[in-house]
């Protein structure tokens, strides 16, 4: 049964992030039970985890409805961000790295190195990816040392809907890429060049940015393909 519910949650979270349903749009636990062909109880289970990711909204009286972002959301969430993560790696470039955290930093980017080498980005890959980039920019939070800003900018990460959309698809390129631009921004910090290292933090932003959004506008033209195919038949 576990192994099941599992199942059922990731059939309905790949569901969710391909776009087959516009934002806004009600889940029936009974309609979803009989597509599924499976009981109300993995159902009503996969709905409320999949509330707690981000990816669903509940309303009393409603039920479970999709989560609704439009492209301009995505753009205006990354800049905030933007603004935030180059300020944090400004603050940690003046301050300076203690060696705990210039040990932290190097061990993600050597764990990253080995990540490299794998010639096939699967599912298990894009996972430690996630793990490992989260720890890179987790560091630099507790560098900053500013309370306030690292409460702001964990506020603007925390979208499960566009931490999953970016990463799911991600390739071996990219993050080769993204482990650059985290080797850049971690010299830049560690020579205390203050203004490069926050011009490379944004940069990198920048290009997150670009890829969420390229992301957004795929999921919404599936949207709107399945709504016109909805309305056709």
């Amino acid at each position: 049964m576990a192994t099941r519910g599992i199942s059922i949650t990731n059939e309905l979270r790949d569901t969710l992030l391909d776009g087959e349903y516009p934002g806004g749009t009600r889940l029936n636990e009974v309609d979803l039970a009989e597509q599924l062909n499976v009981s109300r109880t993995p159902i009503r289970a996969a709905l409320s985890t999949l509330a707690a990711e981000g990816l669903l909204v509940y309303r009393p009286n409603c039920g479970y409805m999709v989560q609704s972002f439009t492209t301009k959301d995505v753009v205006n969430i990354y800049a905030v961000r933007g603004i935030l993560e180059s300020l944090c790696v400004r603050q940690a470039a003046e301050a300076g790295l203690s060696d705990a955290h210039h040990g932290k930093i190097h061990k993600v980017l050597t764990e990253t190195e080995e990540l490299l080498r794998q010639s096939v980005c699967t599912d298990e890959v894009r996972e430690h990816w996630l793990e490992l980039n989260s720890r890179f920019h987790e560091v630099l939070l507790d560098a900053c040392d500013n309370a306030y800003l690292a409460d702001q900018l964990r506020k603007s990460r925390a979208i499960p809907l566009l931490k999953q959309m970016k990463f799911r698809s991600i390739e071996i390129d990219e993050i080769a890429r993204s482990h650059s631009e985290h080797q850049q921004i971690f010299s830049a910090i560690i020579a205390r060049q203050v203004t490069r290292a926050e011009a490379l933090a944004e940069e990198h932003i920048h290009r997150s940015t670009e890829r969420a959004v390229d992301m957004w506008r795929l999921a919404d033209a599936r949207k709107l393909t399945v709504v016109s195919t909805s309305k056709a038949a």
